[in-house]
């Protein structure tokens, strides 16, 4: 039987502290919106298209 190993250098129990933490922070509605975070993504792209002289 092949197990499925995750390959990090996070120890599980610093693995499962972040993951507890995360789901904390979901259930107290502490999140940022999709559109808010795609809205980032894309300034991001146009800000780096610039960078590499490539035009708008």
């Amino acid at each position: 039987m092949v197990r499925n190993r995750r390959i990090s250098a996070v120890p599980e129990e610093e693995y499962r502290r972040r993951t507890l933490e995360a789901l904390a922070d979901v259930d107290a509605g502490r999140v940022i919106d999709h559109q808010a975070v795609l809205a980032w993504v894309e300034s991001l792209h146009g800000h780096l298209k610039n960078e590499v002289g490539e035009p708008e």
